[in-house]
């Protein structure tokens, strides 16, 4: 076997928004022997056009690439020309295929390789909900966790909806708060029991405690989730499965998402519809391909969703959650699912095949 390093090892100490290195890197540490390496990293970190979160591990000869930006569209191109594997947490083949077009690295198609976001504190979630189960506590009390974070408040700034209001152009940072809005809205006129809040994203400016409330903490917001039945994902606008999916479901609670996404999920971590995620809104819309790749709706889903299709599709899901028993065999399977699709000798041996598969060796 090849030797691994990874460079920037101090990444898999990071927590917060930029601390899904954590689980996937320290699954190399263990499983496959990797070490880390003071050396700089062959390629500056990008960030223009914005911030690009990355990491660069080396396998013998060859350099492996991990992009974790959450935008669809970004690429560090230089990179995926120096490295022998890049994966890309949100992998669109089609998106992709126009980028390397656009940059005239086609060749470097093979190269590609579907990633995911892993929680930066899935250990933790995972303590938790062992904790809760040894101790019988793990008893839920209401149908549904909504907990969403958002980047503005319009609601209090005195916002339009482009889902109400027709001329009301969309873009993706309205689209962001909207859809949880309306949803949120939805679900408590349907009168789902739940937790519901829209937190800050420790933006405390957007705070009012009416909309927008400060974030919980990690064992307030794991409580939460084990108190429901299921959990809201958001899916859209970005069209992939965030890290909250994980952290549901190695708490055996299946999750409720907008649609599903548009980006790979690798076969080892991809949930089952109906049996680990229900579709709150199916088939909603998709990725424009008609249009520049500046423009969002090339990479983002902004499809005007009627209100009464809102109303729908909360009275749906009520009917759903009132099947107790469905409720009980879609958790036991999350939670089997995570033990699995989680476990670092699963994650060290995706990405061990992946990279082997592509070098050759």
């Amino acid at each position: 076997m090849s030797s691994v390093l990874i460079y920037e090892p101090e990444l898999m100490s990071q927590r917060g928004f930029n601390g899904f290195y954590r689980h996937f890197l320290s699954a190399l540490v263990d499983c496959v022997g990797a070490k880390g390496t003071d050396t700089p990293r062959p390629l500056p970190r990008l960030t223009k056009p914005r911030e690009h979160e990355s990491c660069w591990t080396r396998w013998g000869e060859h350099w492996v690439f991990f992009d974790m930006s959450d935008h669809v569209q970004l690429f560090d191109v230089d990179a995926l020309q120096l490295c022998s594997v890049y994966f890309k947490a949100n992998l669109n083949r089609a998106v992709a295929g126009r980028i390397l077009q656009e940059h005239d690295v086609t060749d470097c198609e093979p190269k590609l390789a579907p990633f995911l976001f892993f929680s930066e504190g899935l250990d933790d979630f995972m303590r938790d909900g062992r904790s809760r189960r040894f101790w019988r506590l793990d008893r839920p009390k209401y149908d549904l966790c909504f907990v969403m974070g958002v980047y503005e408040n319009l609601v209090r700034d005195g916002g339009k909806s482009p889902f109400v209001f027709a001329e009301e152009p969309i873009t993706s940072a309205s689209y962001h708060f909207w859809i949880r809005w309306h949803i949120m809205q939805a679900l408590q006129e349907a009168e789902i029991p739940g937790f519901y809040r829209l937190t800050s994203r420790a933006n405390r400016v957007l705070e009012d405690k009416v909309t927008v409330h400060m974030n919980l903490s990690r064992r307030k917001f794991s409580r939460c989730i084990s108190d429901g039945r299921m959990t809201m994902v958001c899916t859209l606008p970005h069209a992939l499965f965030p890290w909250k999916a994980s952290e549901s479901f190695v708490l055996g609670r299946p999750i409720v998402i907008e649609q599903a996404p548009l980006t790979e999920t690798p076969e080892p971590f991809m949930p089952v519809a109906g049996l680990h995620y229900l579709e709150l809104l199916p088939e909603t819309g998709a990725f424009n391909q008609n249009v520049p790749l500046t423009e969002a709706v090339s990479h983002r889903v902004l499809s005007r969703i009627p209100l009464d299709r809102f109303r729908e599709r909360a009275e749906w899901l009520r009917g759903v959650l009132s099947d107790r028993q469905r409720m009980v065999e879609m958790s036991v399977a999350c939670l089997e699912f995570s033990k699995r699709a989680y476990h670092k000798t699963t994650v060290a041996e995706y990405i061990s095949d992946e990279v082997h598969r592509r070098i050759g060796s």
